[in-house]
């Protein structure tokens, strides 16, 4: 059978594409951008490079499809769309998703498995953040996951079957945005900075894991209309996390804890000029302890995380040191300045 992943030459799809053909899946890989990797040599994935915005490209891409993997999204942390404005992102994702869905009912496919993020929730109230936490998403990548869900929840009541995962950041091969500064700092033994003392706990989960949870989601009848937290099970303090990881690359790296208050002023202030690499979500939530509950998950599909907090950054960072050139930071001013600094 053929199943449908957008957003597959990226981090999550790439592992979710490569997972699907382990099963003996057919693929159709949609993205804006081509894989970097050789999956143009599978005679079973057919690669489809459009822009989810194309009404008319999704709709032909969703035919004689079965399952469909919703995983792409845009965020500014992404450089193929760092210039876009926050109004422009929940456009953006807003239109992907009607268009997935409208394709997905149009074609009759069987499921409908689509990516939302811990980002709605905002800054958490609780550790661990059930499910029924209230939404107050800090930016606009946040927002536009809430309309997703609301579109999706529309295709539930017109019969199409849905589950809603909303992850963790995520750890894995064909990482971009901030951590890769991090893995970027560790390599060159550079100092590397924290907002705050880094006493703080914040969850990330695994590609591999999710790609899993996706899987499980696809062939478990009980997910239809669930809407489920992905996070990993062992989750040490910031610092612990990145001194681990020091530990591990046997770098020169010191560990900078900075003040959060004025450092959020100044972030605030950058990100407005368009100077910093750095959103909201991450300024906002970086000193704060942010676990999800991952309870629901694990009892509807079965599901169980496989990777540490520590383990996966170790993994990631070892994919970076790898294949670095390709992935490595663009040096804003922002940049410029730590690195002159470290």
């Amino acid at each position: 059978m053929l199943d449908l992943v957008t957003g597959s030459s990226g981090l999550l799809g790439s592992c979710l594409v490569e997972r699907l053909r382990a099963h003996g899946r057919r693929v159709r890989a949609l993205d804006l951008v081509p894989p970097a990797d050789g999956r143009s040599a599978d005679p079973d994935v057919e690669l489809v490079q459009a822009d989810l915005r194309d009404r008319g490209a999704v709709t032909e891409a969703c035919r004689d499809v079965e399952v469909v993997y919703h995983l792409a999204a845009g965020q500014r942390m992404k450089p193929q769309f760092a210039a876009l404005t926050e109004r422009e992102i929940y456009a953006m994702n807003v239109a992907a998703v009607e268009h997935v869905v409208a394709g997905a009912l149009a074609a009759g496919v069987r499921k409908l498995v689509a990516i939302s993020s811990s980002g709605v929730y905002g800054i958490p109230e609780t550790a661990p953040c059930r499910e029924d936490h209230p939404q107050r998403p800090l930016g606009a990548y946040g927002r536009s996951k809430i309309e997703a869900e609301r579109r999706c929840r529309e295709a539930l009541e017109r019969g199409l079957d849905v589950t809603l995962f909303r992850p963790m950041s995520l750890f894995g091969p064909r990482m971009t945005g901030v951590f890769i500064l991090l893995f970027d700092w560790v390599q060159r033994g550079k100092n590397v900075y924290l907002l705050g003392a880094g006493a703080n706990r914040v969850q990330m989960v695994s590609a591999w894991d999710v790609a899993d949870a996706c899987l499980l989601a696809a062939e478990r009848p009980e997910s239809r209309g669930t809407v489920l937290n992905l996070g990993a099970d062992d989750v040490p303090t910031v610092r612990e996390q990145v001194d681990a990881l020091i530990a591990h690359a046997g770098s020169r790296s010191r560990v900078v804890p900075l003040p959060a208050g004025c450092l959020r002023t100044g972030a605030r202030v950058l990100t407005r000029l368009g100077l910093s690499p750095i959103v909201p979500e991450h300024y906002l939530l970086a000193d704060r302890t942010f676990i999800l509950d991952t309870a629901r998950a694990k009892a509807v599909l079965g599901w169980q995380p496989r990777f540490s907090n520590v383990r996966m950054s170790i993994e990631a960072y070892d994919w970076y040191c790898r294949h670095g050139e390709r992935y490595r930071p663009q040096a804003g001013p922002v940049l410029r300045l730590l690195n002159a600094l470290s």
